[in-house]
């Protein structure tokens, strides 16, 4: 199954250099165009999709706000700008990549090629997500495997988590949605507490009546989670 994407820019020339650049590429489809949020907004509240490409500079509503306001189940997000200092304005919006305008074909295809790698590899993790006692995830370009029982907790950033694993000084962060990993690692005691947090049940330190510490770390538990507390 090839990738869909919408693009939203209010110039419509950069409209016309996206759709020239999509049609060499295989297995992409570019579905509509828009040149207003509005419309946007209506069509992904209506229609579902792999990724979206947005201008950070739009004259209604900032690309950075209209992302903002999409729901959690949101497309993977590819900005545009023409100010290089506007590149990372974002960044705690987890987005798959940036264009500097102007867009080179070899860049855009990059930045097309990597969303597609990293729809396929969430695709699979969905077909085959985990195996008694580890998974993989694909992080910095290579596929890392996670040994279930050194999870300590996993924090979701909208279509990111960062995997916190034990002996490990940094977390491991891969293009998964939190809710996915819940799903298939409960079996093995990690238990979602709150809608950005797992807890490795097997790891909690102590707990209060909103909060559990795991590593060091207190994490909250979220109101509608805490039935959970009694399986502690």
């Amino acid at each position: 199954m090839g990738m869909t994407f919408i693009a939203l820019d209010d110039e419509p020339l950069a409209l016309v250099l996206i759709e020239k650049f999509a049609q060499e590429i295989p297995d992409v489809q570019l579905v509509a165009t828009f040149t207003d949020t509005e419309a946007a907004a209506v069509f992904l509240r209506n229609n579902t999709i792999d990724l979206l490409m947005i201008d950070i500079n739009m004259p209604d509503m900032s690309g950075l706000q209209f992302v903002r306001e999409l729901p959690d189940e949101r497309p993977m997000v590819i900005f545009l700008t023409a100010y290089k200092e506007h590149a990372h304005e974002g960044f705690d919006l987890d987005v798959v990549d940036y264009l500097i305008k102007p867009v080179s074909p070899e860049r855009f295809g990059k930045a097309l090629k990597k969303a597609a790698d990293l729809m396929q590899l969430r695709r699979g993790f969905a077909e085959a997500p985990v195996q008694e006692d580890h998974f993989f995830v694909f992080s910095d370009y290579v596929q890392v495997k996670i040994m279930v029982r050194d999870i300590l907790y996993i924090e979701g950033m909208g279509d990111y988590v960062k995997i916190y694993l034990q002996n490990q000084s940094r977390p491991v962060i891969t293009l998964e949605r939190i809710k996915n990993l819940a799903a298939h690692l409960e079996p093995q005691r990690i238990y979602r507490i709150h809608r950005s947090f797992l807890v490795n049940f097997d790891k909690i330190e102590a707990k209060q009546k909103s909060q559990l510490k795991v590593a060091g770390v207190w994490l909250p538990v979220g109101e509608t989670f805490l039935g959970i507390l009694g399986r502690v």
